[in-house]
């Protein structure tokens, strides 16, 4: 009888001396070859001139922007006025010509007041452009202000923010903050008042800003100005509440105090050339 041969394993080495088959990446594979590494290389040497181009044009749109700003600025503290001077200089040539003291009185007056206004405007110009606008943004700005706003006036001033949260263009936070300042200006030099207050809100699709007094009141002229010559504090508010795409209304008749209301949309207007 013949002894039986154990089957024996199969060795290692065998097994290990046919190459080891290596996973197909399939996606690469359909992808077919990609480019070469200059080619790469190429690419974003050429992107790189496209998007300084680009930042070039943003820096310029900025400046463009700001020079209009200046101007605009300029064009509300001074060009005004000094176009109401002008009016009133021609008068007063002609009243010292006839020899009426009454009339040239007047003119001269009036001439006084509107120098005393531009140079007012002025001051406040160059204040404006040394400072910036409050980088926590326009609701802190206005929480700051009513804080020192007795010490600075004597007129308690209450803020009732009912807005928790106000996201505009800094462009646009100016604007408001102006108006507001202005309103308030104008409650501190002519109302005589004791007690104002601030209110904010969101209206529909926009947000609407309230500063009202306890003061003497005034006369409103329904085409927007005041009665006081060579004041334009509200013609200013009315033409920067229109480059905001909004509307300011005043309420008030004497003994009855002021209430200025500025209604502006959320969303910037488009201009013509957007539509």
């Amino acid at each position: 009888m013949e002894p039986q041969h154990e089957s024996r394993p199969k060795v290692a080495g065998a097994a290990a001396a046919d190459p080891p088959t290596r996973p197909v990446d399939t996606a690469a594979a359909d992808a077919g070859p990609g480019p070469p590494a200059g080619d790469a290389a190429a690419s974003g040497s050429a992107a790189a001139p496209e998007y300084a181009a680009v930042e070039r044009e943003a820096l310029r749109t900025a400046l463009a922007n700001e020079r209009q700003m200046m101007a605009n600025e300029v064009h509300d503290s001074l060009a005004q006025g000094l176009t109401y001077m002008r009016m009133r200089m021609s008068l007063l040539h002609d009243a010292i010509r006839d020899g009426d003291d009454t009339r040239a009185f007047k003119y001269w007056s009036d001439v006084d007041t509107s120098l005393t206004n531009a140079h007012r405007r002025l001051r406040e110009l160059i204040t404006y452009f040394r400072s910036r606008m409050d980088p926590e943004g326009l609701l802190h700005a206005l929480q700051e202000m009513t804080e020192n706003f007795l010490d600075r006036t004597g007129v308690v001033l209450e803020f009732a923010n009912h807005v928790d949260e106000l996201d505009l263009p800094v462009g646009r936070e100016v604007q408001v903050f102006h108006i507001v300042q202005e309103a308030l200006a104008n409650v501190c030099k002519h109302a005589s008042a004791r007690r104002a207050r601030l209110t904010l809100e969101r209206k529909g699709a926009g947000y609407e800003i309230v500063v009202e007094d306890d003061g003497v009141g005034m006369t409103v002229d329904p085409g927007g100005d005041r009665s006081e010559s060579g004041h334009y504090g509200i013609a200013i508010m009315r033409e920067r509440a229109s480059r905001l795409g909004g509307e300011l209304a005043l309420e008030s008749a004497p003994g009855t105090g002021m209430r200025v209301r500025l209604y502006f949309p959320a969303m910037e207007p488009k201009t013509e050339s957007e539509l």
